[in-house]
């Protein structure tokens, strides 16, 4: 599909006629372009004006229709914040799926009560296993699935037995996007909620909830959510929660729901408040660095991703420096080998 930044950088061939072998040569198109720049400049504008602070969209969406929207979400965001030859790399580059991901894609379904149907997959090696696959697939035309073996079939369901109805017993809906534009910059901004609250709790917070798994013990996840961002998405979901949905003016919250993935399978709750430090102080000027950057580059340059490719991680020395918490930890053993 033919997108406005195809056309801002030409990235694209257009043809006359194919009946008649007619197409249009380069010429045709700079001379086409360059008769409308000003046009195509002053529209920019007065799109990105009407787009400023004002909400888009809040619905139910299917993963397909989400991921091929156009818009900067929580993950390249947090790429560009590594370089923004990451973020161009994310953008461009080929994403393919990994056991991993499906398990977490199947954990979600059956724990959120939303998603793909999760089944075991045939023994591909024997002839009826494949011969029951191509039934399953022919069966199950045009749906979402994920295929999964029978050990991990059984793991996801002791999982979703262990979560209960902790998610399904509250107000709000599963798997809901959030889209809007970015008041500073006028970028557009989308985001995935895995349960999106109607109400708030009974403590009055309002509590964007996110479902994640671990291969650790969920109560090391602090450091998870330090080492992989999590904080960053939790103030990106509530900043996109109050473009939204302005009405809302009471208190607002993110909560982790923490899983893990081998037995006894036990999870645990974390949350950050809004106005936390955490959320003020470390992700907000983070999330809005990377927001000015790619607009920078989407403003100053032709081609922005591969501008973008010029401008990768620093290659000075740096310093080899443990966080706080590891020099304790490592203190802490020596000391009790003495």
């Amino acid at each position: 599909m033919l997108t406005p930044n195809d056309v801002r950088h030409r990235k694209f061939r257009t043809y006359r006629s194919l009946l008649y072998g007619e197409v249009y040569d380069a010429e045709d198109v700079d001379d086409f372009l360059d008769s409308v720049a000003d046009t195509i400049k002053v529209l920019g504008k007065e799109v990105l004006k009407a787009r400023k602070g004002v909400a888009m969209t809040v619905e139910q969406m299917a993963d397909d229709d989400y991921f091929a929207f156009d818009a900067v979400d929580q993950t390249a965001l947090k790429k560009y914040l590594v370089s923004p030859l990451a973020y161009s790399q994310y953008l461009t580059g080929e994403h393919s799926s990994s056991p991993q991901f499906e398990f977490g894609k199947a954990a979600h379904s059956l724990i959120l009560g939303s998603g793909p149907e999760v089944l075991v997959k045939p023994n591909l090696r024997t002839k009826e296993g494949k011969a029951r696959y191509a039934e399953t697939l022919k069966l199950h035309e045009g749906e979402d699935i994920v295929w999964l073996s029978p050990d991990d079939v059984e793991k996801v369901e002791a999982m979703r037995d262990m979560v209960g109805d902790f998610f399904t017993k509250l107000d709000g809906q599963p798997e809901v996007a959030m889209i809007a534009a970015d008041p500073d910059t006028g970028l557009l901004i989308k985001g995935k909620a895995d349960w999106l609250p109607s109400t708030p709790d009974p403590d009055g917070v309002l509590r964007i909830r996110d479902y994640k798994t671990t291969v650790k013990s969920p109560d090391e996840f602090e450091r998870s959510c330090w080492q992989y961002g999590y904080h960053i998405q939790a103030a990106f979901y509530m900043r996109l929660y109050r473009l939204t949905m302005p009405e809302y003016k009471g208190p607002l919250g993110f909560e982790f729901v923490v899983q893990e993935k081998n037995p006894p399978f036990d999870w645990m709750r974390y949350e950050i408040q809004e106005d936390s430090p955490i959320i003020t102080e470390l992700a907000e000027p983070k999330i809005n660095h990377a927001l000015q950057g790619i607009r920078w580059f989407r403003d100053n340059t032709e081609d922005p991703l591969e501008a973008m490719r010029a401008y990768g991680l620093p290659k000075y020395p740096k310093d080899v420096v443990f966080p706080d918490w590891k020099l304790l930890e490592e203190e802490e053993e020596i000391e009790s080998w003495r």
